[in-house]
């Protein structure tokens, strides 16, 4: 599991707390602490889908080094896509966190979450796999909020290991 995570979040010395925090929230909440179960139900789908989110997303600056190396899953210490839900009393109008999740047997997804219209419940988008070459840029962001009848997205949650901090989504786009 660990290598598995150190992949994906480098430098995973600063996102290791943050990381770990989740799967074992994870572990306890949705699988009763059945390591093995969640390894093979989500974490090793959610390893696949990330690496083609990666891909997807680093493909038009092939050539190119970024500034942060687990860009765009994170930002140095900065979670950018969790592996468990963030609590909703933090979800603010215009906050939205992204979540790997499972979804059917042996895949996972990304949803956006964001509150509803009435402000009470969380509401979840899910992304679907055409879009993975656009969801970090700006004009990702342009169109969900072109599907929205209501005050626009644009803070995204980011987790660290003192906690959640809102983040412009321009300082994580393309």
């Amino acid at each position: 599991v660990q290598s598995a995570l150190q992949a994906l979040y480098p430098p995973f010395e600063a996102t290791a707390p943050t990381v770990l925090g989740q799967v074992f929230r994870l572990l306890e909440t949705s699988y009763q602490g059945d390591g093995l179960c969640c390894l093979f139900q989500f974490l090793i789908p959610a390893k696949r889908l990330f690496e083609h989110v990666r891909q997807a997303a680093c493909a038009p600056y092939f050539n190119c080094i970024f500034l942060h190396e687990g860009w765009p899953l994170c930002l140095h210490e900065k979670v950018v896509v969790h592996l468990a839900p963030l609590n909703p009393l933090l979800l603010r109008p215009g906050d939205f966190y992204l979540q790997a999740e499972p979804c059917e047997e042996h895949s996972a997804r990304i949803t956006v979450k964001h509150l509803s219209h009435d402000l009470r419940t969380v509401e979840e988008t899910p992304i679907p796999e055409a879009a993975y070459a656009l969801l970090f840029t700006n004009e990702w962001l342009e169109e969900i909020n072109g599907d929205r009848a209501r005050a626009p997205l644009h803070t995204c949650l980011v987790a660290t290991e003192n906690g959640i901090a809102p983040l412009p989504w321009s300082k994580i786009a393309t």
